[in-house]
């Protein structure tokens, strides 16, 4: 039998360093100094290392591979990333770069997990599509030399950590507010709220911002008006969640609900009906998401739009920038937002005076969340 060919592992094994950085010695990258290059190749030669043919042309041609980096695949179902990923699929596409998808399950193995995507001497940048934004992950982007770029993260909420790294996303705060002051505007003061378990950007962010909204309109917030919601089951959560909040509310309930996801309002308007409730007439709902069903439903919702084909294109056109190798100097280089706007549907507001395609857009500024 013959013996095992010697690999990158073997000399990155005996150097403590990555494939990565073996794969790159070896090609004699510049981003690798003289002794460590010496080092590997003096290596490799020791131990009879011999480059495989086609690695090395891989080595040797353009980059032409960017990974989707997700906590999981069950996001790619929720709050229109779908979109998202198509959009960055088609316009990465026209470039000519593939996209492959990479899951890391917990923020705990996101290190782990680069260390393999990077180790692909294909790769040409990272996308991280998550709502679980950490001071860790955005130091860890901010060390990266890879061009990567956050999608579905605008920084709504800014901290200096945020300077220099790219993101695409959509106003989840000022959408979440708006969608508040539609039901505050209608009359509305006892305004309840389908809310999700902190930890997820998007999600903390729609809480925010309907918190906002109800403290500028100086009302108090009864906490048996808010439901906590699971964001990834958006419609079962959401019917449940109405029947806890009736079980500890009783008549004293809310007039008016928002719901920070589409989905999750769909389950509300079904357990509204188990309950005996109708919409608008005893409650009326807003989502969030502008979900291609929610024209469907009946009644059919009002909601805010959130435009994944706008973010993913608006991701795709940073991420190009950084592998031509531009630099953004100042935020609006290196941010991409997708306003939110309110939809009014029959789901809520005085709906006989208004068309189901009405469309409120705020003054800009208006009741935005200045930068510190």
């Amino acid at each position: 039998m013959g013996t095992k060919k010697p690999t990158l592992q073997d000399i990155a094994n005996r150097l403590n360093i990555s494939p990565a950085s073996v794969s790159r010695a070896l090609a004699d990258n510049p981003r690798i100094s003289a002794g460590l290059r010496q080092q590997v190749q003096k290596t490799a030669a020791e131990i009879g290392y011999v480059p495989n043919a086609a690695a090395r042309a891989l080595r040797t041609s353009k980059p032409d591979m960017a990974a989707l980096m997700v906590p999981n695949l069950s996001v790619l179902r929720t709050d229109g990333n779908l979109d998202v990923l198509q959009a960055i699929d088609e316009e990465l596409g026209l470039q000519g770069i593939r996209m492959m998808v990479a899951s890391y399950h917990q923020p705990s193995l996101v290190p782990a997990t680069m260390r393999k995507v990077l180790a692909d001497p294909r790769l040409a940048g990272l996308l991280f599509l998550t709502n679980y934004i950490t001071e860790e992950l955005l130091d860890m982007i901010t060390r990266s030399p890879t061009p990567t770029v956050l999608v579905n993260a605008y920084p709504e909420r800014v901290w200096e950590k945020w300077d220099g790294i790219c993101v695409s996303g959509t106003e989840n705060l000022f959408g979440a507010e708006l969608a508040t002051k539609h039901l505050l505007a209608n009359g509305h003061e006892r305004i309840g709220a389908l809310v999700c378990e902190p930890g997820q950007r998007d999600a903390d962010l729609r809480e925010e911002g309907y918190l906002e909204a109800m403290e500028k309109a100086d009302l108090d917030v009864s906490p048996s008006f808010m439901v906590r919601c699971d964001f990834h089951r958006g419609f079962e959560t959401g019917r449940r969640a109405i029947h806890r909040l009736m079980a500890s509310c009783g008549e004293d309930r809310p007039t008016a609900l928002f719901c920070s996801s589409d989905e999750i309002a769909a389950g509300a308007l079904r357990g509204l009906m188990e309950v005996g409730l109708r919409v608008p007439e005893d409650m009326e709902l807003v989502g969030f998401g502008n979900h291609p069903l929610s024209v469907a439903l009946t009644p059919a919702l009002t909601t805010v739009t959130h435009d994944g084909v706008a973010v993913g294109r608006g991701a795709s056109r940073l991420f190009l920038g950084l592998l031509e190798g531009k630099t953004p100097k100042t935020p609006a280089e290196s941010q991409f937002l997708q306003p939110a706007e309110l939809i009014v549907r029959e789901s809520s507001g005085k709906f006989t005076a208004r068309k189901s395609s009405q469309r409120q857009r705020v003054p800009a500024g208006v009741g935005r969340v200045p930068k510190d």
